[in-house]
């Protein structure tokens, strides 16, 4: 889950919840729309959408039932997930989408591999608060997901410089998505995310609470999102189960954001 504190409102403080399964649902609108002379193609399409629109499947097992923060007693935001479960999620959720399309399965293995190593160098911000206590876990599974993605490309006949492309294209659209669902490590700031060729996508908040890109990689002139969001109390859960029937209870309310090129 993505939790963004809310304090000072009528209710105390409050959390706006998004889930994972519903920014990667948000990834694949944006990988479904992607297509302006300006970016890079998705070839091959259908592969690249699944794997954006998937690449948090495994991540529905922990939502079904989420738990409190041992430490703060506040709803677990996603980089504050133990290792050891972070790493069983995504092994559940490659083997979901391995079932579906192989070449999908070996951009999510290359992404997943890729969050323990700062996206491969491309975002040295993103970093999992107990990561560096699981060393040589985290290290076992990375060097595991290396040689699948590896074999997996050797099998498809595709190219290094073909998979390095995909998944620098899966990485925009997931970093874009945690932005506008705001559980983007960078913050609401200017951004700059990498893409494929030494070309980079700005990213930047507009006065009127529009988020500017250029250049443009949309095939429409402008775009609308809505990130579906839970509001829950921060504070005063007894245990997960209490924590999981106020997600449950709570009012799916979908909160629109609108996409435009920068001018």
């Amino acid at each position: 889950m993505i939790v963004r504190a809310l304090t000072g409102t009528t209710n105390g403080d409050t959390a706006e919840i998004v889930t994972q399964i519903d920014h990667a649902v948000v990834s694949g609108l944006l990988a479904e729309a992607w297509g302006s002379p300006s970016v890079s193609a998705l070839v091959p399409r259908d592969s690249v959408v699944l794997a954006a629109h998937m690449h948090d499947i495994g991540w529905r097992h922990w939502e079904s039932k989420p738990r409190l923060n041992t430490e703060t007693g506040r709803p677990t935001h996603f980089l504050d997930v133990a290792i050891k479960e972070h790493l069983r999620l995504y092994r559940l959720g490659l083997a979901q989408v391995e079932a579906l399309d192989l070449y999908a399965g070996m951009l999510v293995s290359m992404h997943v591999a890729g969050i323990y190593t700062g996206r491969f160098g491309t975002q040295p911000s993103m970093k999992l608060t107990a990561a560096s206590d699981a060393q040589q876990m985290v290290d076992a599974f990375v060097a595991e997901q290396k040689a699948h993605f590896s074999a997996l490309r050797n099998a498809l006949g595709v190219t290094e410089d073909e998979l390095w492309r995909n998944y620098m294209l899966l990485q925009v659209f997931d970093r874009l998505s945690l932005r506008l669902c705001q559980g983007d490590p960078a913050g609401p700031g200017p951004v700059e995310i990498q893409l494929p060729d030494e070309a980079v996508l700005r990213v930047e908040l507009a006065d009127d609470g529009a988020e500017t890109l250029s250049p443009w990689p949309f095939t429409t002139p402008t775009m609308t999102l809505e990130i579906p969001t839970r509001v829950i109390a921060l504070d005063g859960y007894v245990d997960d189960a209490a924590l999981g029937a106020a997600l449950a209870s709570a009012a799916v309310d979908l909160r629109p954001v609108t996409l435009r090129p920068a001018v």
